[in-house]
């Protein structure tokens, strides 16, 4: 990890390495509001180490070489001068209610606030929930983030649902229409126990992740079909006391508060898998399930899927775009049978698998009311089906 060197000149000025002072800012910001009621939070704090910025709901720390006396930055502000700015290092010096910051051949002073007004917290008695390899971690938030519906209010649907049983974690989202599901294997002896993990807290997680796995491929951008973490990012650990959530990974920490609420009773809406599954390769059906849902609608957004010996068929209809008809072949058939699903779950499911899993799906299908299972390795997916006239 870069991390950024610091010195004190006349006890007033603090230089900083340009380059690890903007990766650092970067990061923390994922945290910081722009705008909201209290205008401290629009600041980031650096000291003791770490760089840090909260929206009260959540905080990060990175870690940084200074470790002088604490002072408050403007976040955003500071963040668009590193980016306009060409010199490789960066001073800052703190003089009253401002700071100036000198960068290259520019020169800054903003408006800052007391560093001890700064609202900070730090979760006690955090216990170990599981610790995970920074792959595995990674392809499970996004296996199952994009699930979860922050919306809910009868259930905890915007947390995902990290239940450690017999000492491994399962990772489970779901918006009452579809659940995503994920078994993953931990190196640390821990109890067994139900964590309620924020989504928005995951997402910053995986974000972070994210972004290191962009620069192992030298990448500008974050497209998801490159290979995943690098390992020698380590892992990435789990910490929580019921109230507060932590992930510490490389340099970094990320605290949440947690979701109250209850979780659904997800064993039983997935179930047994019953008969035989068809197995269709994964890219075949994306393609054929996209290409059906063209002439879908809000008003008519379900697809017909009808399974036959050797191929499934796919058949999309609406009053304001027309007919589609795609098939898909099946490498093998299970029960013959038909159904009616929104494309998009089915779609999203699919395009959520890391790329390097095995290339076919299970699909297992009961009757036309009953859900549809899906399973690729250790992901499961669950998608009910849609009314006849949906």
């Amino acid at each position: 990890m870069a991390t950024a060197t610091a010195t004190k000149e006349r006890a007033t000025t603090i230089t900083l390495s340009r380059s690890a002072l903007s990766e650092a800012l970067a990061d923390v910001l994922r945290a910081v509001p722009q705008r909201g009621p209290k205008p401290i939070l629009a600041n980031v704090r650096l000291g003791d180490g770490l760089l840090t910025g909260t929206d009260l709901e959540i905080r990060i720390d990175r870690e940084i070489d200074y470790h002088g006396d604490a002072l408050l930055l403007p976040g955003h502000r500071l963040s668009a001068i590193l980016r306009a700015a060409t010199g490789d290092s960066v001073t800052l010096t703190p003089k009253g209610t401002s700071v100036t910051v000198k960068c290259g051949a520019g020169s800054w002073t903003l408006p800052t606030e007391d560093v001890a007004e700064y609202p900070i917290w730090d979760p006690k008695d955090l216990k170990a929930v599981c610790r995970l390899p920074a792959d595995q971690f990674f392809r499970a938030a996004r296996a199952t983030t994009y699930v979860c519906d922050t919306e809910s209010s009868r259930y905890a649907l915007g947390a995902v649902l990290l239940e450690i049983k017999d000492g491994n974690p399962t990772w489970v989202a779901t918006d009452g229409r579809m659940l995503a599901c994920v078994e993953t294997e931990t190196d640390q002896a821990v109890d067994d126990r139900d964590v309620l993990v924020p989504s928005k807290v995951l997402t910053i997680v995986f974000g972070l992740l994210k972004k290191k796995k962009s620069k192992i491929n030298n990448a500008d951008d974050e497209s998801d079909d490159r290979p995943e973490v690098d390992p020698s990012f380590g892992s990435v650990q789990t910490e929580s006391n019921n109230k507060e959530i932590r992930f510490t990974l490389a340099g970094c920490t990320v605290t949440g508060r947690m979701i109250e609420g209850r979780f659904p009773r997800w064993r039983d809406v997935v179930g047994e898998p019953e008969g035989e599954p068809s197995v269709i390769e994964r890219k075949d059906l994306l393609q054929a399930v996209n290409a059906a849902s063209i002439v879908t609608s809000d008003q008519s957004k379900g697809i017909n899927l009808t399974w036959g010996k050797d191929s499934l068929a796919l058949v999309g209809r609406s009053s304001e775009y027309g007919e589609s008809r795609c098939t898909c072949p099946t490498i093998h058939h299970g029960l013959p049978g038909c159904t009616k699903l929104d494309p998009k779950y089915l779609s999203q499911f699919l395009s959520h698998l890391p790329a390097d899993e095995q290339p076919h799906v299970d699909v297992y299908i009961k009757d036309p009311q009953s859900r549809v299972l899906l399973k690729c390795g250790p992901y499961t997916g669950v998608i009910m089906p849609l009314a006849e006239d949906a």
